[in-house]
This record gives structure tokens, C-alpha cells and sequence, in this order.
């Protein structure tokens, strides 16, 4: 006969936790019961409950603070903490800049579609700032790609693209890159941004593939799309 395990006392104390921030939707900073205080109201000892908050820490969803003016209050996760566990996932996994790029001509062109549909007062101010500039350093190419995930109104689409903010930045081989390469990428965040603000949907569709494109396209001249993705020399 197959036992089943009973759960810890700390795996039911998290349980119960997690579930009253994500069910009654707690917002960040809302103060939590006391250790005494889950301790007494989930029927398990103090040590279970301690256990429990450092794993909820863990995950980004409570802090606990020390002192007189201490306590459990409720955080949410943050997409920086992900997007680093990504990036080491990506180097432990010898991730290639060919799944990079195939991943990205996948999502980033309906994600601009969807920008041009969608994108609030507010997101298209952004793309203002982008449709004007004269130019593009290398630590900002990622926030125009950010900027037409989060404006796609596909929340999924905008949590996946910002969870990849650091394999963005720590792919770039700087050496390899010229002032033309620069002016061009910044020709093609013209484009993109231009079509959006327009609400040309099938435009900016065509403008990201074409940048995408030519960026596959850069790559292989280079022979670098069996690279691994992270370039580690970055770190």
C-alpha cells in the first residue's frame, strides 16, 4: 500500500498564506497577522510559522520586518528576481542566439500589432519619446521591445517579454557592435514606433519583423547564432 506523505506544518502554514494574499488580492504593504498571532489562528507552533514566512520572503510575496515597528506585510513578486533566475537558466542550459531569435520573431511582431491597437494615452507617449530620438545607446535597446509588450494589452505577452529583460541586455557582444549598427537599430525603433502611434496594426507588424529580421539576418553574418546567449564576458 502506497502511504501518502502528510504535508509539513510549514508547507500548510505558506499554503494558507499565499491564499489569503492572492484570494482576498492583498495589496503591497498590508500588514499580515503576527508570528504569535498565524502561530495560534493555523494550530502549529512557532518554528513552522518562522519557517514558513523565510520561504514566502523567498518567493517575493512577504516581508518581514524587525523591531518595534516590525511585522509580516505582504509583498508581490518582483519580475527582476525572475528574470535573473531566466538568465541563469539560460547559461546553465547553453541557450543559442538561434532560439533567441526564433523565440522573438514568434511573439515581439503580434506583439506590435497589438501595441498598435492598444496602447493607452500614457504608452503612446512613450513611443513619442522613441519616434523622436535622434539615436539609441546600447543599455536602452531593450525598453522599446518592453514598451510594445507592455502596450499590447496581453498581460501574459508583457509579463513574459519583462521576465526577459536580462538575457536582453547580457546577450549584446558591445565589441561587435558599430555606430552604424546602432543608427540602424535606431532607424528601425523609428518605424516601429511611428506605425504604433499611428494605430497602423498590420505596419507595425511588418516594421518589427523587418527589424527582427535584419537582426537574424546580422547574426549569422557574424556566425553567431550557435553563440551561446548569455555572453558571460558581460557579467
Amino acid at each position: 500500500m502506497i502511504m501518502s506523505r502528510l504535508p509539513k506544518a510549514s508547507d500548510v502554514v505558506v499554503t494558507a498564506i499565499r491564499d489569503r494574499i492572492l484570494r482576498q488580492r492583498l495589496p503591497v504593504g498590508h500588514r499580515l497577522p503576527s508570528e504569535v498571532e498565524l502561530a495560534a489562528e493555523l494550530g502549529v507552533g512557532r518554528v513552522a510559522v518562522r519557517e514558513a514566512l523565510r520561504l514566502l520572503e523567498r518567493d517575493g510575496l512577504v516581508e518581514v520586518r524587525r523591531g518595534v515597528t516590525g511585522g509580516v506585510f505582504v509583498r508581490h513578486p518582483e519580475l527582476g528576481q525572475v528574470s535573473d533566475v531566466i538568465s541563469l537558466l539560460f547559461a546553465t542550459r547553453s541557450t543559442t542566439i538561434a532560439e533567441w531569435v526564433e523565440f522573438r520573431l514568434l511573439l515581439e511582431p503580434t506583439a506590435a500589432e497589438l501595441a498598435a491597437r492598444h496602447a493607452t494615452a500614457e504608452q503612446r507617449e512613450v513611443f513619442a519619446v522613441h519616434a523622436a530620438a535622434a539615436g539609441v545607446d546600447l543599455a536602452y535597446v531593450p525598453d522599446l521591445h518592453l514598451a510594445v509588450a507592455e502596450a499590447s494589452g496581453n498581460s501574459v505577452l508583457a509579463v513574459s517579454l519583462e521576465s526577459l529583460r536580462r538575457p536582453f541586455t547580457e546577450h549584446f557582444r558591445p565589441r561587435l557592435i558599430s555606430e552604424a549598427d546602432l543608427e540602424a537599430t535606431s532607424a528601425a525603433h523609428i518605424r516601429i514606433s511611428e506605425r504604433i502611434l499611428a494605430g497602423d496594426a498590420p505596419g507595425a507588424r511588418r516594421a518589427m519583423t523587418r527589424h527582427l529580421t535584419g537582426y537574424r539576418d546580422y547574426m549569422e553574418q557574424r556566425g553567431l547564432m550557435s553563440a551561446p546567449l548569455i555572453n558571460l564576458d558581460q557579467r
